[in-house]
């Protein structure tokens, strides 16, 4: 005879089992195997180079990002120069002025303790140029250390509209999340100026206030990281080269917003998305538009690391 405790165990069975079922529209790429990428927390699309993407390691690590093609496998090491790793959460590429950028965010804080975080950004490398050069370096063209208006900040989604020139944050264990905004375009990145010498820049983030509670699934109830608090928590996100849409990721789902015309993005994230639900993953913290915006790429923290594609036109939902 089944009792109650029975009846549970074989619901949160049945349930994680559909959990796992790969969404309509989801297909997996490859898998990151490299030792070196153990922890990849940010991810960014190429905009120079084809099929290839752009990842980092949480904190822990020295300051360095990594080339890898969309089945997973390390193309190439770029250690960062005169930077630190202190708990680097995420990483986005755009064009600007005809040329590509990459802006990776230190912006962690588990304990909210930092009382000032760092945005560094670099030239993108041209990996058709390297001659099969498998090791480089790179030192940013600017750095941001910033603060918020209202204490410390725990953040793992930063993303970049360069249509309006804006840094988008988004913040992680506030409830609901609050979104901040940074301007995007340093003194050396104007017309004209000199692009040589690295700038350290000083700003304050604004507040530009609550985001609707991301929803939840039923199936996020059988998932660890609801019984840890972190149902619904955003853990990276990305603006497509248009500047029209946005996926914020979590760790059981993608949450993807669309607009046919250039609008506020708290707006935007006020408005119902489409939700995505994930495979089994360990701990998806990385999320990246492919060039078009018509697809996204998914991977997550620990090796292997699946790098899931989907297609965004037939993407499969859950309400």
């Amino acid at each position: 005879m089944f009792n109650r405790l029975t009846v549970c165990l074989y619901l949160i069975l049945a349930l994680s089992t559909s959990a796992c079922a790969m969404p309509t529209g989801m297909s997996q790429a490859g898998s990151i195997t490299a030792p070196s990428i153990d922890e990849a927390s940010g991810l960014a699309v190429s905009r120079i180079n084809d099929q290839i993407l752009w990842t980092h390691n949480d904190s822990g690590d020295t300051a360095r990002i990594f080339a890898i093609d969309t089945q997973g496998q390390q193309l190439a090491t770029v250690n960062i120069t005169g930077v630190n790793n202190t708990d680097w959460e995420d990483i986005a590429s755009f064009v600007y002025q005809g040329e590509s950028y990459l802006l990776i965010a230190d912006v962690g804080d588990n304990q909210a303790k930092r009382s000032q975080y760092q945005l560094h950004l670099i030239k993108e490398p041209n990996l058709s140029l390297l001659n099969g050069q498998k090791n480089l370096s790179a030192k940013p063209v600017w750095s941001m250390t910033f603060t918020y208006p209202d204490g410390a900040h725990d953040c793992e989604s930063v993303a970049v509209d360069s249509v309006k020139g804006k840094i988008l944050l988004l913040t992680k264990r506030d409830t609901p999340p609050v979104l901040y905004e940074l301007p995007l375009i340093a003194p050396t990145l104007q017309s004209g100026s000199n692009k040589s010498s690295a700038q350290m820049i000083k700003q304050q983030a604004k507040r530009l206030g609550e985001i609707a509670p991301l929803p939840t699934a039923v199936l996020d109830y059988v998932s660890i990281y609801t019984w840890a608090g972190f149902a619904g928590k955003p853990t990276a996100m990305d603006i497509s080269a248009d500047g029209l849409s946005a996926v914020i990721l979590t760790y059981t789902h993608a949450f993807y917003f669309t607009q046919t015309t250039q609008g506020e993005w708290l707006s935007l994230f006020s408005t119902t998305p489409q939700q995505i639900a994930l495979p089994a993953i360990k701990q998806a913290e990385a999320v990246a538009f492919s060039q078009d915006g018509q697809s996204i790429y998914i991977t997550s923290e620990m090796i292997p690391a699946p790098v899931y594609k989907m297609d965004l036109n037939s993407a499969g939902t859950q309400q």
